[in-house]
């Protein structure tokens, strides 16, 4: 759904930036044959760079600058018209408002559009009677709100949908399907920029015994404090993902296999440390590995696999890395 919505953003604005410069295109021709060259002059480096965010958005999936230099084009295009044609061209101030909403973030494009409609009643106010001016200024100011409602309701929209799509409800870790992209976007920059990174996965120890003995609301209240002493203790750019029911994942980004052992240990005794107020320690059992050459998603997670089956199997509450099995314990 997130992916969807995202490739639906990014096409809306390639659709509106192709219109966007046809338009230019054609108002720059027009603006020329009647001697306007200062606004034609706008409106051709208004066609060039629509044309350059065209090819960015094809090309790199890029948008050059957010939109912010639709602001410099399209509103200041707008705004000369109605200087020089108050008569009609006050009619193009509703495509300039809604336009700001289409292109731009919403707290940018709202403060654009009220310096855009202010401008446009300042300069539109005296070459009409005052009840043709109540008019013009309720319409495009009705015009102005139900589009920053539609799109505030949007944002609203796209936010939620993306922490449903990206968090686990529990524990508040990123879930298992933002653990995949992540994983792929690691590996491209590894074999792009070679850029280190390792990828920790840690098991809670007898979780199950927890649930039975003490109900499930208990084990997920020792899910929910895991998960918060791991986020308390990583990075910033550090992502914890929940992988499994009592299986989480670190994905440590610029990060050598020395450094994130230390960490994995420093969370192994934190972890331990902490009152769960179930009479007993809680404990882990991690695998830890480094990016290779030659990785991709599935080799990385078997070798981390690999080390966290055999800290289970070497007696459980430590850490053991997938290259040189350096082991962890209390």
């Amino acid at each position: 759904m997130l992916d969807e919505i995202t490739q639906f953003k990014i096409r809306l604005r390639l659709y509106l930036t192709i219109f966007g410069a046809a338009i230019a295109s054609f108002f720059s021709a027009v603006q020329y044959t009647r001697g306007e060259i200062i606004t034609a002059s706008i409106s051709l480096l208004g066609c060039f760079y629509f044309l350059l965010v065209i090819y960015l958005l094809i090309q790199k999936r890029y948008y050059l600058w957010k939109g912010r230099a639709y602001l410099l084009f399209i509103p200041v295009t707008i705004l000369n018209i109605i200087y020089l044609h108050p008569d009609f061209g006050i009619y193009w101030a509703y495509v300039g408002v809604v336009s700001f909403f289409l292109v731009m973030d919403l707290k940018e494009a709202t403060a654009g559009a009220a310096v855009f409609v202010m401008g446009a009643f300042y300069l539109v106010s005296p070459h009409y009677p005052d009840p043709v001016l109540y008019r013009i200024y309720g319409t495009v100011l009705l015009v102005g709100l139900f589009t920053f409602s539609f799109s505030y309701l949007i944002e609203r929209l796209h936010t939620r949908l993306n922490k449903i799509a990206t968090y686990d409800p529990l524990t508040n870790a990123l879930n298992r399907y933002t653990f995949n992209t992540s994983i792929e976007k690691t590996l491209h920059r590894f074999k792009r920029y070679e850029t280190p990174s390792t990828l920790l996965l840690l098991d809670l120890d007898h979780f199950k015994k927890i649930n039975d003995t003490h109900g499930h609301q208990a084990g997920d209240s020792v899910l929910t404090q895991v998960s918060q002493l791991i986020l308390e203790r990583i990075r910033c750019n550090d992502q914890l993902f929940r992988y499994g029911g009592e299986e989480f994942a670190i994905l440590l980004p610029q990060t050598k296999l020395t450094e994130a052992t230390k960490l994995a240990e420093d969370l192994r005794q934190i972890v331990e440390a902490h009152d769960f107020n179930i009479g007993h320690s809680v404990t882990f059992s991690a695998g830890i590995s480094e990016v290779q050459d030659g990785d991709w998603t599935a080799s990385w997670v078997k070798r981390c696999d690999a080390a966290l089956y055999q800290a289970k199997a070497d007696g459980r509450n430590r850490v053991i890395s997938a290259l040189c099995k350096t082991e962890n314990q209390n």
